[in-house]
This record gives structure tokens, C-alpha cells and sequence, in this order.
């Protein structure tokens, strides 16, 4: 029975093992067991004596003593049949209880057989229990759980070792979109904010004459070209980390962006000291992304700023590439939690989703925009209290400009 015919029986696959352990061995030992029987058979048959053959000189009891030869007397012809026919007789004789003892020992074979097939089947079918079993317990809320299948390095253990690749896979493209649906929203909150301001300001005012009204919809759709901006910017984000688009080689100017998303991000400030010096920085990739890197780190250093502190802005050209260099005043970091503030939600006072200073995804933004480019984001924290953000991208062919853009103390 072959196994596509046992497993439309609905077998296990154990039962199916089993039946093919069983079935190769008896059918082997069916055929070592007939040959042995075929062989005793031509070998006894072969010692019988029929009709007139050479003489020999095999002594026969009785009152003659001469050979037994074809020319003996009648008498010694029928004990020559008799001890004929008896030796036919122990042959026949033997072949059968041959025969018999065979199926007998067959059968046994086979009870035997069907035990040890089910026992060496299910030990070597448990792993795949346990890979079941395990597999079983694990969902979209408990993708870090591997199956970590231990023993011999054998087709089973390759196979779990594949399935927990492909978990971790799995587990980094969930981990991917939810942090690209945090990051669209921590992003859309500010234009959005803004848009409903300026709407809700001018709806309140019912002396508001048709240029209020225009300018508050030239407002509104000026906050929501730049939403839909950072959708593009991020989706394209997602789809650079996903390796499914490669990064725009666009040439950018860092102290052109820098200038521009400060003089916005000042706006906010309060009574912040601004200072530093833009110098030429040019490097190639995502308009887009990299105006939201530098706004981040800009609205990082307001929001974890205190009251009259001061914000330095710089960017450069050196030889490892185009950086831009935020630095600004605030509370004292611990040096080995600064690395973790690139994480989702991490914050320098610890996890807040709380707080009304951010979504803790600025410097996570910051980071992803620096690796799809080729680039590096370093957090240093300051003695005094504060944090230097230093962007490093690859730069690109210079165009020259020397200190276009500068940052004055207001």
C-alpha cells in the first residue's frame, strides 16, 4: 500500500511509519525465509536415491555385505526403496516443519515489528510534536517565543530552525508597522494641531470678514500639504527599510534645511537661547526624510530644554562626510541610558506615551532616516546637564557655498 493510499485513509503519520517499518521487514524476512526453504529443499532432494544410479559404497545392515549396486537381490531392492521412501519421507517431513516454523516465526516478526515501528515512529516524530505543540502557543502578541528545538542537527532541527527565521522575520515587519503607525501619527499630530487651530480661531470670531477666512484656508491647506508630505516621507521610509525602494540620490543642503526648520522650530521656543554657525553641508538622499531628521532633532532640543536654556546649532563638512550638530541645555542623562533614547517611546526621564512633550519617536525617526542613508546618529550627553545630537551623512559634490545660512542669538 503505498502512502498517498494511507494517508487517504486518514492515518497518522506514526501509523503510516509504522505500517512501512512493518512492511519492509517482514516482506525482507518473507524472502530471506523462502530462500532458505528453496535451498534445504534441492539440498535434501538431492541425497535421495531414484532409479538406477552410479554405485556407491555405502554399507547397508543385513545378511548381505556386499555394495548396494543395481544388481542386488530382490530382497535388498525393497529395504533400498524403504530407506528411500523413509528419506523422502524425513525430507518432506522437514520442509514442512521448515514451512510451518517459518510463518510461525513470520508472524512473530510482524507483532514485533508493528511494536518496535510504533516506538522508533514516535520517537522520531517528537520533535515535531514539540514543534507543534510550541508553534501552537505562539501569536501576534507573543511573536518573541521561539521553538528552540535542541538535539542531533537533522532535517527536523533545520526545519525548526527555518520556522524561527521566519519568525523573526515576521516578528520585525510587525515590529516595522507599528512603529510606521506610531511614527504617522506622532508626525500628523503637528500639522493636524495646527490646522484645527487656525480653524477653530476663525470660526470663533464672528466678525471674521472673507480675508480672515481666506487666509485661515490658505493656513489650513498649507498645514495639509505638509501632512500629506510626511505620509509620503514616511511610507517611503517604510518601504527603504523594507528594501523595497532604494533611497532618492536628490542632492540636499543640510544648512539650507537646517536654517529653514529652525527658524520654524523658534517660533515655539520660548525664551531659548539660539546660537551656531552653518556652514556648507551637502549630501545626497530623501528631501523629505532629512527635513524631518533635522525638525526632529530641532523639536527635540525645545521639548527637552528648560526654561531659559539654549539651543547650538551647526553644520559642517569634514572628511567622513556632511553633520549637522544639535546641542542644546536640560537635566542631567545618564551616559549608558542615552544610546536607548533612539528606541520607540524612550524619553531621557524614561517611557512616558504619557507625556505632553512628544510621542518619544523623534530621535526613533532621526535614527531609521540616518540608516537607510548610509549614515550615523550619535547621542552624547553633556556635563552640565542637556544633549549633542550629531547627524553624520555621506557627503556628495560640494557646491561651494560657504556660510550662506547663519544662526544669531535673538
Amino acid at each position: 500500500m503505498s502512502g498517498d493510499a494511507l494517508a487517504a485513509r486518514g492515518l497518522s503519520v506514526r501509523w503510516r511509519l509504522t505500517i512501512v517499518y512493518t512492511a519492509v521487514a517482514v516482506a525482507s524476512a518473507a524472502v530471506l525465509l523462502a530462500g532458505i526453504y528453496v535451498l534445504v529443499r534441492l539440498q535434501q532432494h538431492r541425497r535421495v536415491f531414484f532409479g538406477d544410479v552410479e554405485p556407491t559404497t555405502t554399507q547397508l545392515p543385513g545378511p548381505s555385505s556386499g555394495p548396494l549396486t543395481g544388481e542386488t537381490p530382490d530382497g535388498n531392492l525393497l529395504v533400498r526403496r524403504a530407506i528411500i521412501d523413509a528419506q523422502e519421507s524425513a525430507v518432506d517431513t522437514t520442509l514442512r516443519d521448515l514451512l510451518i516454523w517459518s510463518a510461525l516465526g513470520l508472524l512473530l516478526m510482524g507483532v514485533v515489528s508493528v511494536l518496535v515501528g510504533w516506538l522508533f515512529a514516535g520517537r522520531a516524530l517528537r520533535p515535531v510534536h514539540v514543534i507543534t505543540s510550541r508553534a501552537r502557543r505562539i501569536s501576534a502578541h507573543s511573536l518573541d517565543e521561539r521553538l528552540a528545538v535542541e538535539g542531533p542537527r537533522d532535517e527536523l532541527r533545520e526545519m525548526a530552525e527555518t520556522f524561527d527565521s521566519l519568525l523573526d522575520r515576521i516578528q520585525h515587519a510587525f515590529e516595522s508597522e507599528r512603529r510606521l503607525v506610531a511614527t504617522m501619527s506622532h508626525e500628523l499630530r503637528t500639522p493636524l494641531a495646527n490646522q484645527r487651530a487656525v480653524l477653530d480661531v476663525t470660526l470663533a470670531d464672528p466678525t471674521a470678514g472673507p480675508a480672515e477666512l481666506r487666509a485661515a484656508a490658505q493656513t489650513a491647506r498649507a498645514q495639509a500639504e505638509r501632512a500629506e508630505r510626511t505620509v509620503e516621507a514616511l511610507l517611503s521610509l517604510a518601504r527603504i527599510e523594507a528594501g523595497a525602494e532604494p533611497v532618492p540620490a536628490v542632492p540636499v543642503d543640510l544648512a539650507a534645511l537646517a536654517a529653514e526648520e529652525a527658524a520654524i522650530a523658534r517660533a515655539d521656543a520660548g525664551d531659548l537661547a539660539w546660537e551656531g554657525v552653518l556652514d556648507a553641508a551637502e549630501t545626497a538622499g530623501s528631501q523629505e526624510l532629512l527635513r524631518r531628521a533635522v525638525a526632529n532633532l530641532l523639536q527635540n532640543a525645545v521639548r527637552h530644554n528648560r526654561p531659559g536654556g539654549w539651543v547650538r546649532v551647526e553644520t559642517s563638512t569634514g572628511s567622513d562626510g556632511a553633520e549637522i550638530v544639535v546641542s542644546n541645555s536640560g537635566a542631567l542623562l545618564d551616559a549608558a541610558a542615552v544610546p536607548a533614547l533612539t528606541l520607540p517611546f524612550r524619553r531621557g526621564a524614561g517611557d512616558r506615551t504619557g507625556s505632553s512633550r512628544g510621542a518619544g519617536l523623534g530621535l526613533t525617526i532621526v535614527q531609521a532616516v540616518a540608516d537607510a542613508h548610509g549614515g550615523r546618529l550619535t547621542l552624547t550627553p553633556l556635563a552640565d546637564g542637556g544633549l549633542r545630537a550629531a547627524l553624520l551623512l555621506p557627503t556628495t559634490n560640494p557646491s561651494g557655498i560657504e556660510k550662506q545660512h547663519a544662526l544669531t542669538r535673538p
